[in-house]
């Protein structure tokens, strides 16, 4: 046998076939039709902006709310308030108490016939008949019923100089001018 080697054929290096890189190019107006991040970030600062200011709204209607809440309650409580004046005044000017008031400040009731004075003129009308020393309004003697509710309701008094006590009302008001033959009548500033 030989020495004889084969050979086996020497091959070039393979090449590998190149991939071809395939870009699909957009035309112009596509690019144009494609959204911008300009065009996002507004839409999503105005949906920020479309939640502030409905919590905002919503603030400002629920302070709005407890306001008329409050309200309310004070417009209750001045309500009450006025309706205890108004039985306060109603109680001030019942006739009972205006009896009380005009007894303390020593005018009597006439027993007899009614008398009236005439303003325009200073005239009596009627039959004025002077009342008896223990004539009282009310009590054993008098013609009214006492008044539980008068209780606590001070009473006007005449003092000996003429002054009266426990008066409420204004002293320009109560001051009378007498002069003689002309009727009393407030003095004013």
């Amino acid at each position: 046998m030989s020495n004889l080697a084969y050979a086996s054929p020497v091959r070039s290096p393979r090449h590998e076939p190149e991939t071809r890189h395939i870009e699909i190019v957009t035309t112009r107006a596509q690019r144009k039709a494609r959204p911008r991040i300009v065009y996002a970030l507004a839409t999503i600062g105005g949906l920020f902006a479309l939640v502030i200011a409905q919590l905002l709204l919503s603030i400002v209607i629920a302070d709005g709310a407890y306001e008329i809440s409050s309200l309310r309650t004070e417009q209750r409580d001045l309500t009450r308030t006025a309706q205890s004046l108004g039985e306060d005044l109603d109680l001030l000017q019942s006739p009972q108490n205006l009896a009380v008031q005009a007894e303390g400040l020593g005018m009597v009731m006439n027993g007899s016939t009614p008398a009236f004075l005439r303003l325009s003129d200073g005239k009596v009308l009627g039959a004025a008949n002077a009342a008896s020393e223990g004539a009282k309004i009310l009590g054993a003697k008098g013609s009214l019923v006492a008044n539980a509710l008068l209780s606590g309701i001070p009473e006007v008094t005449q003092s000996d100089d003429g002054d009266t006590g426990e008066s409420t009302t204004d002293e320009a008001a109560t001051n009378v001018a007498s002069t003689p033959g002309v009727l009393p009548s407030p003095v004013t500033r």
